[in-house]
């Protein structure tokens, strides 16, 4: 009798703690990453618990719009140009690699750079680059992304969304965290 009540238990209490998402928590959004960074999530934003991505956040859903932060290092080529970065690149080099990366994309019709400036990102040299282009059913995205690398490698916060709703919607989101990234 206790082994029936048991393997229900056990099995319930293993999907909650493998729930996909979880909200942000509103008393606390400092989210720290290794012992490379910390940054303050979006508030009303949901975290996936388990990506590739060091950190993954949507307000509206992923195919709605995502906040997806990584750290990459330099030996490790990029996905579609196969090249690979070093600690030494000007940030308007890193620039040039966001932007090839995302050209590279078969399915991007009309792709355009609406912007292509220096930033700073904790107080690192970085580079923000908002992009924009018509998936295959002819909807335009954006993205924005900024970008730095460092002795540790590259890493990249991108925020993407539809542009005629969504990107304007949650834009200002992305940029408060931004400013609350913090480097170890």
């Amino acid at each position: 009798m206790m082994r029936r009540l048991l393997l229900p238990f056990l099995l319930a209490l293993l999907i909650a703690g493998c729930a996909p998402w979880s909200a942000v928590d509103p008393n606390n959004r400092l989210i720290k990453v290794k012992d490379d960074y910390t940054l303050e999530a979006p508030m009303g934003w949901v975290r996936r618990n388990y990506d590739v991505f060091d950190i993954f956040l949507s307000r509206d859903g992923p195919l709605l719009n995502f906040i997806a932060i990584d750290r990459e290092k330099h030996d490790r080529e990029l996905p579609r140009t196969k090249r690979k970065t070093r600690a030494e690149l000007l940030p308007q080099e890193v620039a040039e690699l966001v932007i090839a990366e995302q050209k590279a994309v078969d399915t991007r019709g009309s792709f355009s750079v609406l912007s292509n400036q220096p930033a700073s990102l904790g107080g690192k040299p970085a580079v923000r680059v908002h992009t924009r282009w018509k998936n295959e059913r002819g909807l335009p995205i954006e993205r924005l992304t900024y970008a730095l690398v460092d002795q540790k490698g590259r890493l990249a916060f991108i925020y993407e969304a539809p542009g005629l709703v969504y990107f304007p919607k949650a834009v200002a989101d992305f940029e408060a965290a931004i400013k609350t990234v913090v480097f170890q």
